[in-house]
């Protein structure tokens, strides 16, 4: 039981750290200097954040939705929808019992 609970607890903060992540990439998208400034930290926040968002951006290209990219809040909810399955299939069904 310590165990799934401790798996709980790290699969939910490394989502909790990978929803933030998509915060900031879309936060520094409308401060473009900002993005220069911190290239070399931006491209490592790209590098992470960019394969839970380009699935979503290729499924509704910003060029459908007036230009508005929503893909960063549609990662956030399927994270958050992962989230819940994870958990539920650890601690409702009590897979390691």
């Amino acid at each position: 039981m310590y165990n799934t609970l401790m798996l709980v607890l790290i699969v939910n903060r490394a989502i909790d750290i990978l929803q933030l992540l998509i915060i900031v990439d879309a936060l520094l998208s409308w401060f473009p200097g900002a993005r220069y400034r911190f290239r070399e930290a931006t491209r490592i926040l790209e590098k992470i954040t960019r394969p839970f968002m380009d699935p979503f951006r290729r499924l509704i290209p910003p060029s459908k939705t007036g230009g508005l990219d929503i893909s960063p809040l549609l990662a956030i909810v399927a994270l958050g929808i992962i989230r819940q399955i994870i958990n539920s299939l650890l601690i409702g069904r009590g897979i390691w019992r």
